[in-house]
């Protein structure tokens, strides 16, 4: 990814990777009415565009809509922090998820802008997610159709915010699971786990960015745009609460588990250098007794006698018997 550096504020500079191309989708509802692109009087707009390749062709869109230069920025600008901002005759709003597919993290960014009657969505990667509240619309389930277009700025928001939830639910499943491979000693390797470890700090991040941002403008629930809408937007800052207290939970969690596993790989070592100390130390002795008998001395009896060897054999097995009683003794065993 690209990096914005050393530009004036307000430079539309785009880091997102262009590999998907530009589509803009627009749709129009009434209560009563719908229509994809083609414009309805007294209307809800709700302009999709997904992919960010085509800067120029987004940033005429959002100009003719009198998009303050500084959100256009934002929006193509996929290292911004997520956070809820009040701009003209409106909010924008940046929302980050995670999702887990085939064990692979994957992060998407989304923009959302609500201005007057007008709500636009951005998204670097086709994402399936907002089809579900254009299900919505096309038939007309739910209340988006009968409010105006700071409910469907609302309704996004919530349903992105359900993503990141679905998500800590499969980290703490995942967490589950090592949990028992850990415990039962069935992995060697972490490093899965420090990537759960790196997607919990990223989400913690995202969502305290979030719940700063709506405390920073606390006038949100007194503006006359969603002044109706404080019940559902204090529900939304409860679902981010939640999330954040079982993030945090998760977080414990996996420092547990690597100190779990970190013990086990001490005691794993332990056992081994165990084994290593009592072989050592049974055949010391052996060791001795071997060097003795092996000097070859003239007057040792032992040496010329017919049965010498067994007798050396029979003192090494006493030996190693009375050795292994004095561990067990010990329970050093």
């Amino acid at each position: 990814m690209d990096i914005k550096k050393f530009l004036p504020p307000g430079t539309i500079f785009n880091t997102s990777n262009k590999e998907n191309v530009t589509n803009i989708k627009r749709i129009y509802y009434t209560e009563n009415e719908i229509s994809v692109d083609e414009p309805i009087e007294n209307s809800t707009a709700w302009i999709r565009v997904n992919g960010l390749s085509e800067t120029d062709l987004i940033s005429e869109e959002l100009k003719k809509a009198d998009v303050d230069s500084l959100v256009i920025e934002d929006i193509f600008n996929l290292t911004q922090r997520s956070k809820i901002e009040e701009i003209d005759n409106g909010f924008f709003a940046i929302i980050k998820t995670s999702t887990i597919n085939n064990n692979v993290f994957v992060r998407d960014y989304f923009s959302i802008i609500l201005k007057d009657n007008y709500v636009f969505t951005f998204n670097e990667k086709p994402i399936g997610i907002l089809n579900i509240v254009e299900d919505r619309i096309s038939n007309s389930q739910g209340k988006i159709r009968k409010f105006p277009a700071k409910y469907l700025f609302y309704t996004i928001i919530d349903m992105l915010i359900d993503v990141n939830i679905v998500f800590e639910h499969q980290i703490n499943e995942l967490l589950a699971d090592w949990e028992d491979k850990i415990v039962n000693e069935k992995v060697k390797q972490i490093e899965f786990l420090h990537q759960i470890r790196k997607e919990i700090i990223v989400t913690k991040a995202n969502i305290n960015s979030l719940v700063e941002s709506i405390d920073m403008i606390g006038d949100i629930f007194k503006t006359n745009p969603v002044l109706e809408l404080k019940k559902y937007y204090q529900d939304l800052l409860d679902h981010l609460y939640r999330l954040n207290e079982r993030m945090n939970l998760n977080w414990e969690e996996v420092k547990t588990l690597y100190e779990l596993h970190m013990n086990n790989i001490n005691e794993r070592t332990n056992s081994i250098m165990k084994v290593l100390t009592i072989f050592s130390a049974i055949f010391i002795p052996l060791s001795f007794m071997a060097g003795v008998f092996g000097m070859n001395f003239v007057n040792m009896e032992i040496l010329n006698d017919p049965n010498g060897i067994w007798i050396f054999v029979s003192i090494c097995v006493v030996t190693l018997f009375l050795m292994l009683g004095f561990f067990k003794y010990k329970k050093w065993l």
